[in-house]
């Protein structure tokens, strides 16, 4: 074996982590996509058409990331994928202590009921963060299980 190669288990260390960045952005896109399903707007109750539309944004905004983190999972697209369910899923739970009162009526009318839809977008954002901390952490473990330049291996072995 060469001195300028790394050692095999460095290798495998940065494939594995490699799959598991591009595996957490694929599971908080499908998350997402569930989440925007779950809230879609499908219930007619006494809610204006102003609601209607604020609830359909809502949802078609979570759509719309779950296909940019298909596409292209930067950090950025990645915060927002953590923002947007994070308040949903507060919304949901905490609607009565939010100050906007069409917030709580949007989410109200989600086509799943409210604990469904705040257990969604709470998962949603978890998996969105861990995606987030993969994406952010990648170049560090590249550095890291980056091999030593020649000259250097050299000097070590003599």
């Amino acid at each position: 074996m060469p001195l300028d190669a790394p050692p095999a288990d460095r290798d495998s260390a940065a494939d594995r982590f490699a799959r598991s960045v591009s595996w957490s952005g694929w599971l908080a896109a499908l998350a997402l996509a569930v989440c925007a399903v779950v809230h879609f707007p499908l219930e007619r109750g006494d809610g204006t058409l102003r609601m209607h539309a604020f609830a359909l944004g809502l949802s078609v905004l979570c759509t719309v990331l779950a296909l940019l983190l298909a596409l292209r999972p930067v950090a950025l697209v990645l915060a927002g994928a953590v923002l947007v369910p994070t308040v949903l899923a507060g919304a949901q739970t905490y609607g009565n202590s939010f100050p906007s009162a069409s917030l709580l009526r949007a989410v109200d009318l989600a086509l799943a009921p409210p604990w469904l839809a705040a257990g969604v977008a709470v998962c949603a954002a978890l998996l969105a963060l861990v995606a987030l901390v993969f994406r952010v952490l990648a170049p560090v473990a590249a550095r890291q299980w980056a091999t030593a330049p020649a000259s250097e291996a050299h000097g070590m072995a003599e």
